[in-house]
């Protein structure tokens, strides 16, 4: 009867921090816009993670060869292109130089975490 209970705490566990990872990974922005960023970064990049969308610019998470990669992309009269790209993640002091303006980069960060 332990190992019942035990399976069950388990399962219950499992399946709640599952939820909980869900919704922290939730898309944010324009879902046209999401739909098209993730099209450019899975083309790259492979499998897309999440995705956040402020105006031009987008922070997201993709995953390639078991690791995950950060990417920013913007917008641009061509559509989205990326800007940068690493296996870390970014801060406001990067996507400021990226020329990331000040008002997206809270709301691209806030998501992002």
């Amino acid at each position: 009867m332990k190992i019942r209970n035990w399976f069950i705490t388990l399962c219950v566990v499992l399946t709640l921090g599952g939820l909980n990872f869900s919704a922290m990974a939730a898309d944010f922005g324009d879902s046209k816009d999401v739909k098209q960023v993730r099209k450019v970064v899975a083309a790259k990049f492979g499998k897309v993670l999440h995705v956040s969308v402020s105006h031009d610019w987008t922070l997201c998470t993709a995953y390639q060869d078991e690791s995950d990669i950060s990417v920013v992309l913007h917008r641009t009269a061509a559509g989205w292109t990326i800007a940068d790209h690493d296996g870390g993640a970014f801060d406001a002091e990067t996507l400021k130089k990226l020329g990331v303006p000040p008002a997206d980069t809270a709301p691209l960060l806030k998501a992002y975490q």
